[in-house]
């Protein structure tokens, strides 16, 4: 009897060691028992629904000179790719520090990701672009020295990237939002050892999804499979069609994920991964003539493997043959695909002249992830017009009145209708002044003077609700004018 009582020890011991090993390697067992999720988006011949409804229900762009063009069923999208990125190599980590605490902190970044969330979703946005492998932190690279790499070298999952990912999915869950998971970059890809590891790699984060019970993601099994950079063959578009299968073979409780993979921008997918996909990634980046962007839709729709199955353009950086034409309703590459019934998504980054100015860009480390830039702001603007979306409103800040030390706060646009519960003005990441209502102006002598002196950076952060929604925006981090001439009210 007490041999078989150490037998029944030892094997609990073993068993808990074994679950415990398991779920940290990204190696768990299915879980029929996975959390209920409040959205659950599916796929009805080219039409995304959303909790059964198709999206944007009963959406009808009208243009200003009388066009129609219908949105319902469309998937209106981002590249927020970089919301669980951390850097692990010593070496580089340092060039990622926040302008105003001098220090990288990913929690920060997934924070302030998870913060912006509601204010995307008010503007139109119902999904976005995330990676489990990021993509390159200046927008366009030629090296990754740099390690950010949700997957170890063996395929299994490390533990802080997939926290970080699950505060986001939950956030997006809550919101109504879709998630477009990528699994591998190029450059990045090298972190795998060898094929068996990107393998297990795509078996980890699918059953990992599943056993989390999101119904709300999609998988993106790499982005643009077109890249030489790509280390392992498998990752490559002549052979991506065999990952494409694995995560369509993968079923928890009766519940598998829908996927695909992407290719370079301008270039339409071959026809081993558009007969296995169950929607079809293109890309708009690099293509200036916002023709092409309606020759390619029409080329997918012909081409001997596709049926009847969604379009989504899910990167596309400079949308315009020239500056000059921007955000209108001609001739950018936006409204051509929507022109073509075709989901778009904008992949915004810090320009080479742009490359101090933390405001701009989504793909840029460190990210400031509000609508801090003119660029942003015109995006979602369209982006709000299109869907008919409510929008948020646009807040600046005016610094000029120094002899009265006075900030000035302008509020523009947004929702007829909110519910202000908070208004912040933001010094060095630390809020030293609040409002329970939107104040005009704030007088320099209520804020902490040690502070105020100095190099420092400083927005508002203004939190409301609108049908019973939290919503929290902010105006652009604006650096001291005047530093180091001496400090910002200085008589």
């Amino acid at each position: 009897m007490i041999s078989n009582i150490k037998y029944i020890i030892a094997f609990f011991i073993w068993f808990s060691f074994a679950t415990s090993s398991m779920i940290m390697h990204g190696q768990a067992a299915e879980n029929p028992a996975a959390p209920l999720r409040q959205t659950r988006v599916t796929i009805e011949g080219e039409k995304f629904y959303i909790n059964g409804s198709p999206t944007y229900e009963g959406i009808t762009w009208i243009t200003s000179y009388g066009g129609q063009y219908p949105v319902e069923g469309l998937l209106m999208n981002a590249r927020l790719v970089q919301g669980v990125f951390d850097d692990l190599n010593e070496k580089t980590r340092g060039q990622w520090a926040y302008p105003d605490t001098k220090e990288w902190d990913p929690n920060r970044n997934t924070n302030e990701f998870i913060k912006a969330m509601a204010s995307w979703k008010e503007n139109g946005l119902l999904a976005f672009t995330l990676n489990l492998q990021g993509g390159c932190p200046y927008g366009y690279c030629s090296g990754f020295p740099w390690d950010n790499s949700a997957f170890a070298p063996d395929g299994s999952l490390r533990e802080p990237f997939m926290q970080r990912a699950e505060r986001i999915l939950d956030r997006a869950d809550e919101l109504g939002m879709v998630v477009i998971l990528g699994l591998f970059y190029f450059g990045e890809d090298g972190t795998l050892k060898d094929e068996d590891a990107v393998k297990n790699a795509v078996k980890n984060a699918t059953r990992w999804v599943l056993n989390k019970g999101y119904t709300n993601v999609i998988i993106e099994i790499n982005n643009e499979c077109t890249a030489p950079a790509y280390n392992h063959e498998i990752l490559r578009c002549e052979r991506v069609h065999e990952l494409i299968k694995l995560v369509k073979e993968i079923e928890i409780d009766g519940r598998s994920l829908y996927v695909t993979t992407s290719l370079a921008g301008g270039l339409v997918p071959t026809d081993n991964i558009i007969e296995v996909s169950d929607y079809v990634l293109i890309h708009g980046n690099g293509v200036q003539d916002h023709k092409r962007i309606t020759e390619i839709s029409k080329e997918v729709r012909q081409k001997s493997g596709y049926r009847p199955m969604p379009l989504v353009n899910n990167e596309d950086d400079i949308p315009w043959r020239n500056p000059d034409q921007g955000w209108g309703e001609e001739d950018n590459n936006f409204v051509a695909s929507v022109k073509s019934y075709t989901s778009w998504g904008y992949f915004d980054f810090r320009l080479p002249d742009e490359r101090y100015d933390y405001n701009q860009g989504f793909q840029s480390i460190p990210v400031n992830w509000s609508i801090s830039s003119k660029r942003k702001r015109d995006f979602f603007n369209l982006l709000a017009e299109i869907t008919g979306y409510p929008g948020t409103p646009d807040i600046t800040l005016d610094f000029s009145q120094r002899i009265g030390k006075k900030i000035s706060l302008k509020v523009d646009g947004g929702p007829a209708e909110m519910e202000v519960r908070r208004l912040e003005l933001i010094v060095n990441n630390k809020t030293v002044v609040e409002s329970q209502h939107i104040l005009e102006e704030w007088l320099v002598d209520e804020i902490n003077q040690d502070i105020m002196v100095g190099e420092h950076w400083i927005k508002a952060r203004l939190t409301y609700l609108r049908d019973g929604h939290k919503i929290v925006v902010e105006s652009p981090y604006y650096k001291n004018p005047w530093w180091p001439y001496g400090g910002l009210w200085q008589d």
